[in-house]
């Protein structure tokens, strides 16, 4: 039996992103990758336009317009309109389908989650609150659904526009592309060093929620208790008392959330003043048509964009590699009742049960619940187990269903011990 946890206990914490979790979501990604193929057709595609457009722009202001040729100008903005309006029926699609295959994979997860915790034994359920494994079907797994509808294939979008945008740049202008890259390692350092700080107070976030549900499950199922002895004082004050650890820990996280997104666009903006300076001054020998500058200028957005984009990802990710954490955990527990490799269906039984000297404790190094317990009944007797609360009696017949394996001794049905019988067949026949 594990060790127990109460609402009051915080769960441990990983200390770093662990990215084997990060790569078990590739697994629900999987079925649906014909939809993410052509998800990414369009993903490219609008990026091809994203490098166009401020090319035309350049094309009007540098050729067209000085000489004053008014059908080309014409033909380049119906150009610009068409590709316009073809970009925005592509970003509809893309959200759309990006959507539609995030809440099909959040489906997949949550599905294998709850039947997962069908299978787990009665020690896992005695070791925690109900409340604690609750959230982590249901709130865990909506918290991922942001970054899976829409953040896991955008991202690869945002990647794209960056890499195809750079291109662009050096092959128009390899010096004011420089330039533009000049405070791009303050930005990786300011990610960097957000990031610690970002995923621990989500970890935390996580406990205090985790440890407020698992009271409220705890304070509704057992309401006719705090009725019966006037408790309602004492639980309101249990309930402000996690609520507002909840509330504190929330609040920390948004303080330093929100470093990141106007770090990023404070570095955004700097960037294109700096390129807007280094145009007009000729700075470094930098000699530019107006038409290239402002086609930099719009680079420089098809440039930033992304890197905000892949920043708030970024953000996203570490909020879900702590919401992740928990779900996997609980995935990962291996269920302690299993058919044994040699296990045979019982044939209907005829009703006989035999206690060997059983003893049982619900932990390896705990008290004995059961103490040599020798017990035999006869097909059609009948027997009443009397005693006090915690005298064993529901243990007993926790043993016979096997919800729980003897520590030593042997219990058997029939003459077949209960260890060598397939589960299904066991409890099927059960009264």
């Amino acid at each position: 039996m594990a060790q127990r946890n109460t609402f009051r206990d915080d769960e441990d914490l990983e200390e770093k992103i662990n990215m084997r979790d990060l790569a078990r979501v590739g697994v629900y990604l999987k079925p649906y990758m014909a939809r993410v193929v052509w998800i990414l057709i369009v993903v490219a595609a609008m990026g091809c336009i994203n490098v166009v457009e401020p090319y035309l722009t350049k094309i009007m202001i540098d050729s067209v317009i000085p000489a004053k040729n008014l059908a080309l100008l014409g033909e380049l903005v119906a150009l610009l309109a068409v590709l316009i309006v073809i970009y925005e029926f592509g970003l509809r699609y893309r959200t759309v389908e990006i959507t539609r295959v995030g809440q099909l994979m959040l489906k997949d997860m949550r599905r294998d989650l709850f039947t997962h915790i069908q299978t787990l034994p009665f020690s896992y359920f005695d070791s925690r609150p109900h409340g604690k494994i609750l959230i982590r079907v249901v709130n865990y797994v909506n918290t991922l659904s942001d970054t899976l509808s829409s953040g896991l294939v955008n991202v690869i979008s945002d990647v794209f526009t960056f890499f195809i945008t750079l291109v662009v740049m050096f092959v128009v202008d390899w010096r004011l592309a420089l330039y533009s890259l000049a405070l791009f390692p303050l930005l990786i350092a300011w990610v960097l060093g957000l990031q610690h700080f970002q995923r621990r107070a989500y970890q935390v976030l996580s406990n205090k929620q985790s440890n407020l549900n698992a009271f409220i499950h705890e304070s509704i199922a057992g309401v006719k208790t705090t009725q019966t002895f006037a408790r309602e004082d004492t639980q309101f004050r249990t309930f402000q008392e996690q609520q507002g650890a909840v509330r504190s820990a929330w609040m920390r996280t948004v303080h330093i959330q929100t470093l990141m997104w106007p770090g990023i666009q404070t570095i955004s903006v700097m960037t294109i003043a700096f390129i807007y300076y280094v145009g007009v001054t000729g700075f470094g020998g930098v000699d530019v048509t107006t038409g290239v500058l402002i086609a930099f200028v719009g680079y420089a957005n098809n440039f930033w964009n992304p890197v905000i984009s892949i920043g708030n990802f970024y953000n996203q990710l570490i909020t879900c590699s702590a919401y992740l954490e928990r779900i996997f955990e609980t995935l990962d527990v291996k269920p302690e009742i299993t058919d044994a490799p040699d296990a045979v269906a019982l044939l209907p039984v005829e009703g006989r049960v035999d206690f060997n000297d059983v003893v049982f404790r619900y932990e390896e190094d705990g008290r004995n619940i059961l103490n040599l317990v020798d017990l035999h009944v006869k097909p059609g007797e009948t027997v009443a187990l009397v005693g006090p609360t915690g005298a064993g009696k529901t243990t007993i017949i926790n043993l016979l269903s096997r919800f729980y394996d003897v520590s030593e001794g042997s219990v058997a049905i029939d003459g077949h011990d209960v260890r060598s019988v397939t589960l299904d067949s066991l409890r099927r026949q059960m009264g």
